[in-house]
């Protein structure tokens, strides 16, 4: 594994347990993560699937999570068939051990390996993290690779030091990540939001209360944005339930796009990450649209790992929202984000001119 400068050694089975965070730019809670190895061990293609919390589901998961990391290998021009590494990571639930937890992912790593052979894919190893720990699944000794702690810092030898000695940290973890945008129940405001949905609604009834909706809307998000630049942290409930109400119309959404020019980005991304704070149950559906725009933002300011993560809430609260699930491929197919910027700020100078 290279850096710019240096050359990171990965030359056993507890270097290759610690190396993922750093590999992928965080630690992927409740996830099944591949690699595939290029000439330098960080070239090549990654991927991250959420783990379902129900091991009953975790067949069909393996199924269609390696069946989709084959295909996506391909499109980056790599051979499967030259190694994957899979890493199964997940924390003990309440009541379970590491070990317990070892034996539920032993399976998995079963299917996974028989998923990806049927695709042509050699696996090279099987590695689980669980509570600071390793298992290497593929080490047929019993009792071998089991519950091994991850090498400390002071081991000269380690990941970890390595990276400290060029200043490289580890990535965040999933949940730390999510704690932006995940929502938090507040009793007060869903009352506000409930009795703001139920008055939009009914005004938009009519062509006419509509076109109104929308325009006021626009305006809405024009004043949250200017509150935002000049340091706003948080709105009336007022205001933020009507934005979240008025974001639900796909106008809306593309004029909240616009507002992703470089100057936008940090005040843009509170913005939106407080709106979606708020979307709490009965509400999270009204999320989606938020999160898209967050994702976006994201993506704008080059953290593809938040913005993913993003989109794929969106995506797994509503399948068919087709902004947040065209925008999350075009971060895979590493299109430029400014391009649907352009089309953004192109339809609202066309709004603003009455095109």
């Amino acid at each position: 594994m290279t850096t710019p400068d240096k050359t990171i050694q990965v030359t056993s089975l507890p270097n290759l347990a610690q190396v993922l965070p750093y590999l992928l730019g965080h630690y992927p809670d409740d996830s099944i993560a591949f690699h595939s190895p290029g000439p330098n061990f960080a070239d090549g293609p990654t991927m991250t699937c959420p783990l379902p919390d129900d091991p009953a589901e975790w067949e069909q998961t393996a199924k269609a999570a390696a069946r989709t990391f084959i295909h996506y290998a391909h499109s980056r021009g790599h051979n499967p068939e030259q190694g994957i590494i899979i890493y199964l990571c997940r924390e003990p639930h309440a009541g379970q051990t590491p070990w317990d937890t070892a034996a539920l992912l032993g399976p998995l790593a079963d299917w996974l390996t028989d998923a990806l052979h049927e695709h042509r894919g050699t696996v090279l190893q099987t590695l689980g993290l669980i509570a600071n720990r390793w298992w290497a699944f593929e080490c047929p000794t019993d009792g071998c690779c089991e519950g091994e702690p991850l090498p400390p810092e002071d081991d000269p030898t380690s990941i970890a030091a390595q990276m400290a000695r060029i200043g490289r940290t580890p990535g965040p973890r999933t949940s730390d990540i999510l704690k932006e945008f995940q929502p938090t129940a507040d009793s007060d405001f869903l009352k506000v939001l409930d009795s703001m949905a139920f008055n939009f609604h009914k005004q938009c009834k009519t062509q006419l209360g509509q076109d109104t909706a929308l325009d006021t809307t626009h305006a809405h998000i024009d004043t949250a944005m200017r509150r935002f630049h000049d340091g706003a942290t948080e709105l009336t409930h007022a205001l933020t339930a009507r934005l979240i109400v008025g974001l639900q119309d796909d106008g809306a959404v593309e004029g909240g796009m616009a507002f992703a020019e470089d100057h936008d980005l940090p005040h843009a991304r509170r913005l939106w990450a407080y709106l979606a704070r708020h979307c709490a149950a009965p509400f999270t559906q009204d999320a989606v649209p938020i999160l898209t725009l967050l994702g976006f933002v994201a993506w704008r300011q080059d953290d593809l790992i938040t913005a993913r993560l993003a989109f794929r809430q969106a995506i797994a609260t509503d399948p068919d929202y087709e902004l947040a699930t065209g925008i999350h491929l075009a971060t895979i197919d590493r299109e430029d984000p400014r391009e649907l910027l352009a089309v953004a700020r192109k339809a609202r100078d066309e709004r603003l001119a009455g095109i």
